[in-house]
């Protein structure tokens, strides 16, 4: 299981295989977020839940902070439309860091864990050259 502290906020026990199967979107944040689980890496679910819209105004400004940053993103408008699109339904946050390659996966739930709304993946490091920054 995983679990994780982070300031004041609680977390939620979640297995393993059930959070793998949560991830069933077809973007390349959740494949890789999947095979990172499925390899063993860290995650958190936190309890308590905030308005899909909340995190969506949020989310909106650190995706262009990323792209104006050349922060490499995987799904990162789609999740942030998945987010808008769920208005005020409550979501809860979730996290998985994966060290190779170097990824953070925020996850974004239905409040009683029955489903991920979006999965954004998020670059470690920054980007030095003009490529694109890998969205999908």
């Amino acid at each position: 299981m995983g679990v994780a502290r982070r300031g004041p906020a609680t977390v939620v026990r979640v297995e393993r295989h059930r959070l793998i199967a949560l991830l069933t979107g077809k973007g390349s944040a959740d494949a890789m977020c999947r095979n990172a689980l499925d390899r063993g890496a860290d995650f958190t679910i936190t309890d308590g839940a905030l308005p899909a819209s909340h995190y969506a105004r949020i989310y909106d400004r650190r995706e262009r902070h990323c792209r104006q940053r050349g922060i490499a993103t995987l799904s990162f408008r789609q999740g942030v439309e998945r987010l808008h699109d769920a208005t005020d339904q409550p979501v809860r946050l979730g996290w998985v860091k994966v060290t190779d390659p170097d990824h953070h996966f925020q996850l974004f739930f239905t409040d009683d864990l029955s489903a991920v709304v979006a999965c954004i993946g998020i670059g470690q490091r920054l980007r030095h050259s003009n490529e694109t920054t890998g969205q999908d």
